[in-house]
């Protein structure tokens, strides 16, 4: 059958137009907070991610394309959060998000990824649901759920029977506090009060002298840094001498400047272990970079996702639609990579415990994850903790 000139002219149009499809630039948002009460967290997550991709780039990229990080400070700020996440989508043709810290930002981050479709690694965020029934979403950071099976496990195993909890009205505090009362209780140990203070009360006494009567044998508190001082100075200064444990604000250097030597001897359940000497290195390489940084689980988040990603963006699925210019392909192959290439081990967790996220959207096993560590030298310090202290 004989076909028209114009008709030859527009499929060869339409041939010529598919042969030009331009690859996919490798563009990769950050949003993350980096001035807000959970600054620490994005900071050093986003040093550790370029301390991974810089290299990579300047070694000629993937397929001779760098990745492009741009980067947003959503400043503890759910609202701003969710603004950047859909500019991620919408105006930067991002590939995927990285970051969400902390909970309520990672929440609004998690709406705007499963509305436009974008993968969402989600790094330090604790809060248990950010990873129930996740389509885009995946996470790096332990629930605070693991947090509390390590605790109740450490505090089990030291013949505990008694615990005092007291935490902020944000999410993290709120769900901290529920998922230790859900570990404990199971283990034999009495919850002997749990006590609630708003996070931005500048007076914490009548929590801590209800805490103090109830006589627990440890403390354990969910704050963030600010209010997480003030709790740790007024538990010190009424003469409380009980141990704490302070799931992951203990760990920031926020909180450890601001409580100084009141924050001695405060115990962290740590996915970081200070004992292996890949972690050790790594601190030490960071250190050189950015400045001295305490034993902190952020900059090894954003270390394991720095490795996953360049992985995933060498993948064959994945690069095929990035080279064919397919934007919502090449993110859905990246979330169909992020599974099958997700059981790795990275700088969290114990030597030879490996994330598994062809799993589940979850990476972090509930055992083997975490060690304990304790604040030093009047908060400049993280070191391996001995919760033996915890029966004394």
């Amino acid at each position: 059958m004989k076909r028209s000139a114009a008709g030859l002219a527009a499929i060869l149009a339409m041939t010529a137009g598919v042969a030009a499809a331009e690859p996919l630039d490798l563009v990769v948002c950050a949003v993350d907070d980096r001035s807000g009460s959970a600054a620490d967290t994005g900071i050093e997550s986003l040093n550790a991610l370029h301390m991974v991709l810089d290299p990579v780039n300047a070694a000629g990229g993937i397929n001779g394309q760098d990745i492009r990080i741009v980067e947003y400070d959503s400043k503890t700020d759910p609202q701003l959060a969710a603004n950047f996440g859909t500019r991620c989508a919408e105006d930067d043709n991002a590939l995927l998000i990285i970051g969400g810290s902390p909970s309520a930002v990672a929440n609004s981050l998690v709406t705007v990824a499963n509305q436009n479709k974008i993968p969402l690694w989600i790094l330090a965020a604790a809060s248990p649901e950010l990873t129930d029934d996740a389509q885009y979403q995946f996470r790096f950071g332990p629930k605070v759920t693991q947090d509390s099976i390590a605790v109740a496990d450490a505090l089990a195993a030291q013949g505990i029977k008694k615990v005092g909890i007291i935490n902020n009205s944000v999410p993290f505090g709120i769900s901290g506090a529920a998922s230790a009362i859900e570990a404990l209780e199971p283990k034999g140990i009495e919850i002997t009060t749990q006590q609630t203070y708003d996070v931005a009360a500048t007076d914490v006494s009548p929590q801590i002298i209800n805490l103090m009567q109830s006589e627990p044998e440890v403390v354990l508190v969910y704050p963030y840094p600010a209010d997480g001082a003030r709790v740790i100075r007024t538990i010190r200064q009424m003469g409380m001498t009980q141990p704490v444990i302070m799931p992951r604000v203990g760990a920031m250097k926020a909180f450890r400047e601001l409580a100084a030597d009141a924050g001695n001897g405060v115990m962290i359940p740590s996915s970081v272990d200070p004992s292996r000497e890949d972690v050790e290195k790594f601190f030490d390489e960071y250190a050189e970079k950015f400045g001295e940084l305490a034993l902190s689980p952020s900059p090894a988040q954003g270390h394991d996702a720095g490795m996953l990603l360049t992985q995933v963006l060498k993948d064959a699925a994945v690069q095929e639609k990035i080279q064919a210019g397919d934007l919502q392909g090449a993110r859905d192959a990246i979330v169909e990579a992020t599974g099958r290439l997700g059981n790795f081990n990275g700088l969290q967790g114990q030597k030879d415990v490996a994330y598994n996220f062809a799993a589940g959207h979850h990476g972090p096993p509930d055992t083997g994850f975490f060690v304990f560590i304790e604040v030093a030298g009047n908060g400049k310090e993280l070191v391996g903790a001995d919760i033996s202290k915890l029966a004394k």
